[in-house]
């Protein structure tokens, strides 16, 4: 079998194309949630920074569920404010390669992500966690190599084609190698990603 790298199918992120972001929160539906605790990490990246975001609600527990309308706005606001010196898309890149770091202080992540050892299990781990975390969605190992995996990616509906190429990008980070994730848009919601490392 070819390399999955040599399928052609894969391209960088469109790190440079313009964000409709007003479209996309306008396109989540209300039913699609997500766990409290990303919510509670980016007020802590807030609070190391000294900076104020508004939060929808007063309070947030880190395993209640809220919707994604709420968290994709204050995620803009995190990546503007957090970021200033970079675009939109790579503001949303970098708030989401900490996303394994913020999961594996959990006590889920600490039984899933610190049980993982070397880098297809880690990849794999973090893949489960997205239903869990998100709902509805599905994330999970189309393909696998020594030195590269795909993970596909449906109904995602905040930021795939940057926030979420961040998260795999810290988890490559997590996983202890270097690495690059490159992108196979299928819409808006879904795609395939190409993890590739050394």
């Amino acid at each position: 079998m070819a390399p999955l790298a040599s399928s052609g199918q894969f391209s960088e992120p469109p790190w440079d194309a313009p964000l409709d972001v007003p479209a996309i929160l306008a396109a989540i539906p209300p039913d699609t949630t997500i766990a409290g605790m990303f919510f509670l990490a980016v007020a802590e990246g807030a609070r190391r920074r000294g900076v104020a975001l508004a939060q929808p609600r007063e309070r947030y527990l880190p395993f209640g569920f809220y919707p994604v309308v709420e968290f994709a706005p204050l995620l803009v606001a995190a990546s503007q404010a957090f970021y200033p010196e970079r675009s939109l898309r790579q503001g949303l890149r970098a708030i989401g390669t900490v996303a394994p770091q913020v999961f594996a202080g959990s006590v889920l992540g600490k039984v899933t992500l610190g049980a993982a050892e070397g880098v297809h299990a880690v990849v794999a781990a973090m893949a489960s966690t997205y239903s869990i975390n998100i709902r509805p969605c599905s994330c999970t190992i189309r393909d696998s190599s020594p030195k590269s995996m795909v993970v596909s990616l449906t109904e995602v509906q905040h930021f795939l084609d940057s926030h979420h190429v961040g998260v795999f990008e810290g988890t490559l980070q997590h996983a202890g190698v270097k690495g690059r994730v490159r992108i196979h848009s299928h819409s808006r919601v879904s795609a395939d990603l190409l993890l590739e490392w050394a």
